[in-house]
């Protein structure tokens, strides 16, 4: 059954349900209701009506270690993320004894970085993870294939490599390279010690979705703005593009983000949006103090959609033309555009919802044609967080064992977030309180 309508005459303009967990009984009530005027009325936001996260005591900490990424002077469990940046084999000689990346080979190289993700383990809670931002290096005019040896190695200790985040660099240094491709990315490797562990992709959904040079063009070929047209050739059923998870929720494991500009005698910092965007994705704002859980969001699916869009409005008139429940569009939601069409016979992992969800799936999405999709990604909203009932929260710690110039201190800090750098040789440059 729809939820009871009790907003405000101007919070109606924009048509909305909150759909019905799975236990309750469907409904045949008509499914929206809209204002004369909801066209021409600004869309409420499903964030503002979401339930914020709770406060947490205390201002957070800033701890700075003196020493080596492979042996923190930090107890066991006590860090939620890991967000660094280590030299790059045979690039920078920092003159530091006991310095990484200065190894003959990449072998040995990449042996120094499985010790450090072995202490790393250590330090960190079981739900916590690991963001690497590491480049490759060409020797001999040929890469030496870095990035690739770490993944390989920290697969064979038991790591689960989650993502190969391709850092997109809109700019990047001149290259007079004439026989091969500028390099214009790095990876960013999101490494876990366990399968399950803390991700809130809704925050970082929220944050970071969409919303005449002949210089070396580089070397990422970017497919991923090119508008969803209707009647557009690129998108009917037998173009490459539709057969790609266009999943609007998930911004996917491009980042685009510019180099920036910074003058102290560190020679490569990196830029403050990886931090934040590594902080949004997997480092709670609230971990317990004495089980060790993070405070995780509660995310429930609405049916909101924004009546200014035509193929929104025309959706919602369908849905009340048709009398669909809430049900039915719940049954959409679970199914999704995967248990469409040719998607039954060349994705894995369709079809497996019960037999009465694929019915009401199939009846609203006969009755709403290609309309569906509408529905199908209808965003969320936070209804609540978890509380393990201990009481006794403290903040989520980033951990960065190659500190340099503090950047990723410095992003996390303001976050909200303790954070804690080591580095052999800090050159540390903290923004005050």
């Amino acid at each position: 059954m729809a939820s009871q309508d009790t907003s405000s005459p101007e919070e109606q303009a924009t048509a909305k349900v909150v759909l019905p967990r799975a236990s309750r009984t469907p409904s045949s009530e008509a499914l929206f209701e809209m204002s004369s005027s909801a066209a021409e009325t600004p869309a409420a936001s499903t964030e503002s009506e979401s339930v914020p996260p709770p406060e947490v005591p205390g201002k957070p900490q800033r701890t700075v270690i003196s020493g080596d990424a492979r042996k923190i002077s930090l107890e066991d469990n006590t860090v939620d993320l890991v967000v660094t940046s280590p030299p790059y084999w045979q690039k920078r000689d920092y003159k530091v004894a006991g310095q990484i990346g200065q190894e003959a080979k990449p072998s040995e190289y990449v042996a120094a970085m499985m010790d450090c993700l072995t202490e790393w383990r250590r330090v960190l809670r079981p739900t916590g993870s690991v963001f690497l931002n590491v480049g490759d290096t060409w020797k001999n005019q040929s890469l030496a294939g870095i990035p690739g040896r770490i993944e390989a190695a920290a697969t064979d200790a038991g790591w689960l490599v989650r993502n190969r985040i391709i850092w997109a660099k809109t700019r990047g240094m001149p290259d007079p390279v004439q026989n091969r491709l500028a390099s214009r990315h790095e990876y960013i490797i999101h490494l876990t010690p366990q399968r399950s562990y803390y991700y809130d992709l809704f925050e970082y959904a929220r944050k970071y979705g969409r919303a005449g040079s002949t210089a070396n063009p580089g070397d990422i070929w970017d497919f991923r703005d090119i508008p969803i047209e209707q009647n557009d050739w690129l998108w009917d059923d037998e173009s490459p593009l539709n057969k790609l998870d266009w999943d609007v929720e998930n911004p996917g494991d491009i980042w685009d983000i510019d180099l920036e500009r910074n003058m102290a005698r560190h020679l490569a910092p990196f830029p403050s949006e990886i931090v934040q965007r590594a902080v949004s994705l997997a480092c709670p704002l609230a971990v317990c103090s004495e089980c060790g859980r993070p405070r995780e969001r509660r995310v429930e699916r609405t049916a909101d959609l924004d009546p200014r869009r035509p193929q929104a409005r025309r959706a919602m008139e369908l849905a009340r033309e048709k009398n669909l429940t809430p049900a039915h569009i719940a049954a959409i939601q679970a199914t999704g555009i995967s248990d469409a069409g040719k998607a039954l016979h060349v994705q894995t992992g369709t079809g497996r919802n019960a037999r009465q969800v694929r019915e009401l799936a199939a009846e609203a999405k006969a009755a709403l044609g290609g309309y569906f999709r509408e529905f199908t990604f209808a965003p969320k909203r936070t209804v609540g967080w978890t509380d393990c009932g201990h009481n006794s929260w403290i903040r989520g710690t980033v951990l960065d064992p190659f500190m340099g110039t503090g950047t990723t201190l410095n992003a996390a800090y303001r976050l909200g977030r303790n954070v804690v750098g080591v580095d052999l040789n800090p050159a540390l440059t903290l923004e005050s309180e």
